[in-house]
């Protein structure tokens, strides 16, 4: 429970404190908490807090906290000792998602910093050799600023209308696969390109799609997107990921150049390096080893 308890303290200090905090309730494995003041909230803590997946805000002053399994329920009782805040059921959800955005951290699964293990000593070799080779690694210590640690690599994975309704919406042309599904598989498929961060955003609104491409410059290195319908009419959307300059991937689910004739035109695809239609979640996968290709990680 200790550990609980300390990632229950790191969820209150990300959302504004303890005495922020109005409601605390859990859905599925997520924690589903509201604070009485939403700009208290620090999103990049949260989702860097240990055990997060990713969040989802969910109306006026409400986030949903995903965690991974087995987990959710020992925070949300550690948080309810913490605040006094007990579940309560009704009220959560009174003024409904306003919409949804996901953000997924790819934390390294190594901890950093451990101190490599020393290497056995050859039966021939000498003191002097072990003199000499502990001088040239010292050497090297002293000069190491002069060599600074790679920047990390970031993908932003944005999604469009209703891609958050996937398992849900016309299976028999986008898949059984679910939402969660997907962001476990972008997730999985950045850490196998070498990105070290993994964020993805959803939303149905075209300004929240917009505002997410502008704020990705400077933040990212490159966008995997999958704009839904608005791929057919949005030249807002293209703008701004003209406006940022970033490498680009269009993907989609289904095999849309078949499809209606209304989804023969991609407003967005001018900005794109490359379009993978078709494939199912897996071309999200191709998306973003193709990217990390391209940025030559």
């Amino acid at each position: 429970m200790s550990k609980a308890l300390d990632i229950a303290k790191e969820v209150l200090a990300a959302v504004g404190g303890k005495a922020n905090v109005t409601g605390n309730d859990i859905c599925m494995t997520r924690l589903r908490i509201r604070t009485s003041d939403p700009s208290l909230v620090d999103t990049d803590l949260l989702t860097a807090t240990r055990g997060v997946l990713g969040i989802v805000q969910r109306g006026k002053g409400g986030i949903e906290v995903v965690f991974g399994p087995g987990k959710v329920e020992d925070v949300h009782d550690a948080i309810a000792d913490l605040t006094g805040v007990e579940s309560r059921e009704k009220g959560f959800g009174a003024d409904g998602p306003s919409r949804m955005d996901v953000i997924v951290n790819q934390k390294p699964e190594a901890e950093k910093g451990a101190e490599p293990e020393a290497a056995p000593k050859a039966e021939d070799e000498s003191e002097d050799d072990l003199a000499e080779v502990q001088s040239l690694v010292s050497m090297l210590d002293e000069k190491g600023d002069d060599y600074p640690e790679p920047e990390p690599t970031s993908v932003l994975v944005l999604n469009g209308p209703s891609i958050n309704m996937l398992g849900i919406r016309e299976p028999g042309i986008y898949g059984t696969d679910n939402f969660s599904d997907l962001l476990q598989l972008c997730q999985d498929a950045a850490a196998e390109a070498g990105f070290d961060r993994c964020a993805c955003y959803q939303s149905n609104h075209e300004g929240d799609l917009v505002d997410a491409i502008q704020n990705a410059y400077g933040k990212y290195d490159g966008i995997v997107i999958n704009p839904g319908a608005y791929t057919h009419t949005s030249i807002a959307i293209l703008d701004a990921a003209k406006a940022v300059q970033l490498p680009i991937v269009e993907v989609h689910i289904s095999k849309v150049d078949g499809r209606e004739d209304f989804r023969q035109v991609s407003y967005i695809r001018q900005a794109c390096f490359e379009t993978i239609t078709g494939m199912g979640i897996q071309g999200y996968r191709k998306a973003i080893l193709d990217l990390a290709e391209k940025l030559d990680l």
